[in-house]
């Protein structure tokens, strides 16, 4: 497979502003969907919370939150077949339907192995639109465009993960965690029904030479199997570089609260660093990537899961709590870099819009396991070997490092 073509050397990236202005309306529309599907999901949040409050035991609420993870990672892999083979469109209204249903069951059923089934399948419908999604972004935008729209998708899920909590602990606090849960099954109902009205069965940008056109449309699409992807060396090394940098990126959640305990400082050291992370991201990524975008996404990718990996790494240096937000501003940068490139790049290393949910579909599995497994890793080396961890993030960005400028091609989104 050879690199795709590049833009025409002329036609110079857009910022934020002309990029949404040159959205189409259905663009648009899904990116204000996402964001506020964002902002109403809660399960995650607050299932181990309900569970223990009806009276299950720690270990048995972790063992339902568990098959959700679980569910999240089978939604993800299914989630890029399925929109091959059905259409972006159909899969999204149908994923979401279908984890509205399953989100307002959590509340309605008790018992453990209905629990376990019924959160499975939230996180995999929960999860199965993700592909879809950023597969119909990837049909509705210009591919010069796309990095940029990436951003503005990432800004939308950082705000809404950022209001989301706070709403949710309100509505858990004003009413009941069954109240939580309805309103995040409301909002599912709501991103499908305003998919299904506002955004046409086939509606899209087919790029010169695109063998079928996009949207629901059968045909070439159907034909398409992961198999395919297997014969792209590159992008297999793309998504091994991902999984890695998961894994490494997910000890903020699982280990940093841990080493911030050990060392005597305040949880609130611990909170002002994530907070440090949320706030650079939404303030700073979306301007950045107009300059980020310059650059090809070799550099961009590779340059970013370096740094990631190098910031978590610096929480293991024995200084004092200056080094955790210096940590926090390294590996937020690092995020900030790569996190646009790497969400346009599958779509535009797929070598046929037939494939272009797979890679997707593969990216979206692949950080999804990597941020299921990592906890584990990163807490069992914490207890036994210490500050290994942090080497082991350092380790792994130079991995990611690697992996990224041997498997990503050199293309330039211009």
């Amino acid at each position: 497979m050879t690199d795709a073509p590049r833009a025409p050397a002329d036609e110079a990236p857009a910022g934020v502003i002309r990029t949404l202005r040159e959205l189409p309306r259905p663009a648009i529309v899904l990116l204000f969907g996402i964001a506020l599907n964002r902002m109403g999901s809660f399960v995650a949040l607050f299932l181990v919370l309900y569970l223990t409050g009806i009276g299950y035991s720690p270990a048995q609420a972790g063992f339902v939150l568990t098959g959700f993870g679980v569910g999240s990672i089978v939604g993800t892999f299914v989630g890029g077949s399925v929109t091959g083979r059905f259409g972006a469109r159909s899969v999204i209204v149908w994923s979401m339907l279908l984890c509205g249903l399953s989100t307002a069951g959590l509340a309605a059923v008790t018992a453990i192995i209905p629990l376990l089934v019924v959160g499975f399948a939230a996180g995999a419908f929960g999860q199965m639109y993700r592909p879809a999604a950023a597969t119909m972004l990837a049909e509705l935008t210009p591919p010069q465009r796309l990095v940029m729209t990436s951003a503005a998708g990432r800004f939308g899920l950082n705000l809404g993960a950022a209001v989301g909590p706070l709403l949710g602990v309100w509505l858990a606090a004003a009413f009941s965690y069954q109240v939580v849960f309805a309103v995040n099954a409301l909002v599912d109902l709501l991103f499908a029904a305003v998919v299904w009205i506002v955004i046409p069965a086939v509606a899209g940008h087919a790029a010169p030479g695109d063998a079928a056109a996009p949207g629901d449309a059968a045909g070439p699409r159907g034909a398409a199997r992961y198999r395919d992807l297997l014969r792209d060396r590159r992008f297999l090394l793309f998504l091994a570089g991902m999984f890695i940098t998961a894994v490494a990126e997910v000890q903020y959640q699982s280990t940093l609260p841990l080493e911030v305990q050990q060392r005597g400082y305040p949880t609130a050291l611990y909170g002002a660093v994530v907070a440090l992370n949320g706030a650079l991201v939404i303030l700073v990524e979306l301007p950045l990537t107009t300059l980020i975008q310059r650059f090809s996404m070799r550099a961009t990718v590779a340059a970013g899961c370096l740094l990631l990996g190098v910031g978590l790494g610096l929480f293991g240096l024995p200084f004092g709590p200056w080094v955790f937000i210096l940590g926090a501003v390294v590996w937020t940068l690092g995020e900030i870099i790569s996190a646009p490139s790497i969400g346009a790049y599958p779509a535009l290393a797929a070598p046929t819009p037939a494939l272009r949910s797979r890679y997707i579909g593969a990216l979206s599995t692949c950080q999804t396991a990597g941020w299921a497994i990592g906890p584990s890793v990163g807490t069992a080396l914490f207890e036994y070997v210490g500050g290994a961890v942090w080497v082991m993030c350092a380790g792994l960005g130079v991995l990611a490092y690697l992996g990224m400028r041997a498997g990503v091609r050199d293309l330039v989104p211009r």
